[in-house]
């Protein structure tokens, strides 16, 4: 336990709307105060949260000016305010939210607590001496500045990640894309197209190269540098998160605000080492389909936890399409697991949400026994040779 509470950290201050607001209304929230979320409520019941990722990406899926806050805002927990400060990490990395609800019931809800409040309250204590490599994620994609904006989205979608540094031959650091960025320069005009709203105005080709749309100036940290150092940074700059680059400026790592809640989210209970997020069409699932995958992926863990490292968190990206055979949908299932061994990214697409799931553990347990076998581990051998089918 960190042994500081929520209430300690937390502010009365927050956004709320009506659940059956027209979205507009939440987008004029957003431009005027420029909140981290808004909170939905039913009346006097709190709902769910609205953020601006969510609303980015409802602009791929229907009419944005016609649409209410009910198709697109996200369930959330609570935490209660007298809660410790790893619960919430916790609750952040498992959510996938920036900021929580505090209260002590959804029909009493107080305020809200955001993960950069968080880290500056916890980074004032020995968390904050510690250094930024010690948290960084090293196994960075890269990509050249000659590379172009479809292969930008093609690998965040195949790696699971929202940033790349873009890096001259020598490797060093030019630039920096976003998805965020990307999507609200190259896919939601083209959505908008549909509705007239960017009529006779040119759509940037998504053959664009990298060098023309990145962004310059990156906000950079040192390895040495300490995470309260870090931190404020971020908080200065208001990202959620830094390239790491060594004294001849190539990039040495990157750091974001997850990275340095999972310790943090650890404290709670020391049995947990890895924690599954799931994103996409996860929510539409049924709650036999939900339990039964987030089993399997434990399971899976269990199994290979002497593989896998000490912790980690895994992104599960679920996608249901509208093709169907003998009644069940065709799905996708995009998994990127990231531990403290390496970073395993891998799709399983299939008919059924379950066995895609089932495909992409198949093809990160290769990569798995691959990697063990590569590094001689004997014990691994048999089991490796099983999964190729040459035995």
């Amino acid at each position: 336990m960190v042994g500081i509470l929520v209430q300690e950290v937390m502010t009365d201050r927050f956004q709320k709307i009506d659940i059956a607001a027209p979205l507009s209304e939440a987008i004029g929230i957003f431009e005027k105060e420029d909140p981290d979320l808004i909170l939905v409520f039913d009346g006097n019941l709190y709902k769910g949260v609205l953020t601006q990722d969510l609303i980015i990406r409802s602009h791929l899926k229907w009419d944005p000016t016609k649409a209410k806050v009910r198709d697109v805002y996200k369930t959330a927990p609570v935490i209660k305010p007298d809660e410790d400060l790893s619960k919430a990490a916790k609750l952040m990395m498992e959510v996938d939210l920036r900021s929580l609800p505090v209260g002590e019931s959804k029909a009493e809800i107080i305020g809200v607590i955001s993960d950069i409040e968080l880290l500056k309250r916890v980074a004032e204590g020995e968390f904050g001496k510690k250094k930024t490599e010690e948290f960084m994620t090293k196994d960075v994609i890269t990509l050249k500045p000659d590379d172009t904006v479809a292969k930008a989205l093609a690998t965040m979608r195949d790696h699971a990640i929202s940033r790349i540094p873009i890096v001259n031959e020598a490797g060093k650091l030019e630039g920096l894309v976003t998805l965020h960025d990307l999507i609200i320069r190259f896919i939601k005009p083209r959505f908008k197209s549909q509705y007239g709203e960017v009529a006779g105005e040119k759509i940037p080709p998504f053959s664009m190269q990298l060098r023309d749309v990145m962004i310059r100036g990156v906000i950079t940290a040192k390895p040495e540098a300490r995470v309260k150092e870090a931190v404020a940074t971020m908080m200065e700059n208001d990202i959620d998160g830094l390239i790491i680059v060594d004294d001849n400026n190539k990039v040495a790592g990157v750091l974001t605000v997850k990275d340095l809640l999972l310790p943090i989210s650890r404290m709670v209970e020391k049995e947990v080492r890895f924690y599954l997020q799931l994103g996409g069409d996860a929510e539409i699932l049924s709650d036999f389909t939900r339990e039964r995958i987030i089993e399997d992926v434990r399971r899976f863990v269990d199994g290979y936890e002497d593989l896998l490292g000490q912790e980690g968190i895994i992104y599960l990206y679920i996608r249901r399409f509208n093709e169907k055979f003998r009644g069940v949908h065709l799905y996708q299932a995009r998994m990127r697991v990231v531990t403290d061994r390496g970073v395993f990214v891998a799709t399983g697409e299939t008919w059924g949400a379950i066995q895609a799931v089932h495909d992409a553990l198949r093809a990160i347990e290769r990569q798995l026994l691959q990697k063990a076998e590569l590094e001689h581990d004997t014990r691994y051998y048999k089991r490796f040779i099983e999964k190729l089918g040459l035995e």
